[in-house]
């Protein structure tokens, strides 16, 4: 198997160790691997998704990183055709939710998703979808 190597905050990494220990991964490369097969199964799904979307987007950031929450903005007016609302909100001290409400071709909002993800600062993106029938039918 190749080896590659990745750099992660000490906090990072003391959160994959308490998960590993605690899930019963024998190694932090089983616990990585795992968690990367989830990502690349979801983005199997999302290439599936075709027709017009509502999804709920949550991003977490570190309420320090002011620029992050620029860019998110700068983004969401890149997107005015799919953002239909977004709210802030400051979890504590420490970080920022992001919440946006969108509606849309499946490609563009999972585009909008993939350039949120993208974004250095953003600690964590989830999303739900759910497409919307054709009003005809």
């Amino acid at each position: 198997m190749p080896v590659i190597s990745i750099s992660l905050s000490s906090k990072l990494l003391r959160k994959l160790d308490m998960f590993m220990r605690d899930k019963g991964y024998s190694s932090r490369s089983e616990a990585i691997r795992d968690g990367i097969r989830d990502l690349l199964a979801e983005f199997e799904l999302s290439k599936l998704e075709k027709g017009k979307v509502t999804a709920t987007i949550t991003v977490i950031s570190a309420h320090e990183r002011h620029d992050v929450d620029q860019r998110l903005m700068r983004l969401r007016h890149e997107h005015d055709e799919i953002v239909s609302a977004d709210m802030h909100i400051h979890l504590g001290r420490e970080y920022c939710l992001e919440v946006f409400i969108t509606r849309g071709e499946a490609e563009k909002v999972l585009g909008f998703i993939s350039k949120i993800r993208a974004m250095r600062g953003i600690q964590q993106v989830k999303y739900t979808m759910v497409p919307l029938l054709d009003e005809n039918t």
